[in-house]
């Protein structure tokens, strides 16, 4: 019976592995993992290798600390207070809330989105006000000089008396060969004006369109830092319920290596009256060698994912660290809103509305010189459209998916709670029988462990229950996460 009872263990830490993702970028959890991982086990270094890696360091020559005025280069050490590590809070016990809060407080991401929020801000006012700097009103008298004897002789200002004899208007023809190449460079003038204001004014049409588009890249901005705070929330209900998780799956390995050590005691006992043979001894150690390793393999997976936790929250490890339990009042069956309500709170369809405004803004103000350039406009905004319709099919499939997930995480738990019932009411009556002196002590300890077995399924599925819930809030709010619980998250 003890082997059963470790199967189903088996089957149960299985179950425990999907209960909580970790949503977290593997490879920066690799990279943490392989950086850290003798800290994180203790692991002892031998005298040996000691040796070996000083020798190694004194090989290498020392540089000095180059001053806060020089550039880096290769033969000087950068200064300490550059390289310094940021400072470690000592933490003894967490929650979710502090976590979320820890997280979003001291993410890199969202500081880096912030500050290229007012970068945007100060870039678009700076265009602004060029754009409004260049004048494209720049003109030039219209007058021309008269050139032929008949405009010069109706001129008033020339002065010429009726009456005047051909013999003394003999200047008339130098006069009126100056005025026309004075007309010939003063018409020239105007079309280099006229060119200049042509040219300054799609300068100016250019600038408005990149303060156009600054102020979408600013209202996207906005939006990936609304996304990007939700996102590290769920990523850190994903981390903080794995550890849950692993704490739960822990205590069921100690559990079982306890009933198998009382099964092991027990042969014993049988073994020196001469009942138990040596090979149910052997068989058993065995079991109970495997039990060992799965229960060190839980305790390492545990310290890593908290060390995890503590990196990415700015806190100092400790591996005794308390972690309270996640806040849920009652498991219900999700309560689902209409598709159309969600998609208009997406970031995601926000950012594809800016989009499609942003084109069809440049097609009604750009001014083009070629048909070419008209069907540029147009097609552009074709493909804003298309890609909004697209956006709005896939995150459909996601919204549909996520409530399913919610659903079945439901019925799991429910279900599971059911086999915990039967298996409770099965230790009741073993207990009863024990009491008469039916049954041994031995059954009553298999059975009060299936019971426990029993109850740390319904924990596990009440975990995998609230992450899911998590993201179908998440989702609710805007934040709709494309593809599984496996997927990953912004930095956000």
């Amino acid at each position: 019976m003890y082997k059963n009872a470790v199967i189903a263990s088996l089957v149960l830490v299985l179950l425990a592995s999907s209960t909580a993702t970790v949503w977290a970028d593997s490879g920066t959890i690799q990279g943490t993992i392989s950086s850290s991982n003798n800290a994180v086990q203790g692991e002892v270094v031998t005298d040996g290798s000691s040796a070996q890696d000083k020798a190694s360091t004194n090989s290498i020559p020392s540089q000095p600390v180059m001053s806060p005025g020089e550039q880096a280069t290769t033969g000087k050490s950068l200064p300490a207070s550059f390289v310094a590590s940021r400072q470690l809070a000592a933490i003894t016990r967490l929650n979710l809330s502090e976590v979320q809060s820890r997280a979003v407080n001291d993410s890199f991401n969202l500081a880096l989105l912030q500050i290229k929020l007012h970068a945007l801000e100060f870039k678009r006012s700076d265009l602004k006000t060029q754009a409004n700097r260049i004048s494209t009103n720049q003109t030039i008298d219209s007058y021309t000089l008269p050139d032929t004897p008949e405009k010069i002789l109706e001129n008033v200002n020339y002065q010429i008396p009726p009456d005047a004899a051909p013999e003394d208007l003999f200047w008339l023809g130098p006069i009126i060969e100056s005025n026309s190449v004075i007309n010939g460079l003063m018409s020239g003038v105007k079309e280099i004006i006229n060119g200049m204001n042509d040219l300054m004014k799609s300068q100016r049409d250019e600038l408005e369109i990149a303060v156009k588009q600054l102020e979408m890249d600013g209202w996207n901005t906005e939006l990936d830092l609304e996304e990007a705070k939700e996102g590290i929330k769920l990523q850190m209900t994903g981390q903080y319920v794995h550890l849950l998780s692993l704490q739960e799956q822990m205590k069921l390995h100690e559990e079982a290596l306890q009933l198998l050590n009382k099964e092991q005691h027990r042969l014993q006992a049988l073994q020196e009256q001469g009942v138990a043979t040596a090979d149910d001894s052997r068989g058993l150690q065995l079991e109970i060698s495997k039990q060992m390793g799965e229960l060190e393999i839980q305790r390492t997976n545990y310290r890593l994912a908290l060390f995890q936790l503590c990196f990415d929250l700015g806190i100092r490890y400790d591996p005794d660290i308390i972690l309270e339990d996640v806040a849920l009042d009652k498991v219900t069956s999700p309560n689902r809103k209409a598709t159309e309500e969600i998609l208009a709170r997406s970031y995601e369809m926000k950012r594809k509305w800016n989009e499609l405004k942003q084109a069809s803004w440049e097609h009604g103000n750009t001014s083009t010189s070629t048909s070419h350039g008209k069907s540029y406009l147009s097609t552009n905004v074709q493909l804003a459209t298309k890609q909004t319709e697209q956006a709005n099919a896939q995150l459909t499939k996601h919204i549909n998916a996520t409530y399913a997930e919610a659903d079945n995480a439901y019925k799991q738990y429910k279900t599971a709670q059911l086999e915990a019932k039967d298996t409770a009411a099965d230790y009741d009556a073993l207990q009863r029988r024990f009491q008469l002196g039916i049954v041994p002590y031995h059954d009553l300890n298999q059975s009060s462990y299936l019971r426990q077995q029993a109850d740390t399924k319904v924990i596990l599925f009440r975990l995998q229950y609230f992450a899911i819930i998590s993201k179908v809030e998440a989702m609710e709010r805007g934040f709709i996460l494309v593809g599984g619980t496996e997927a990953a998250v912004a930095e956000q």
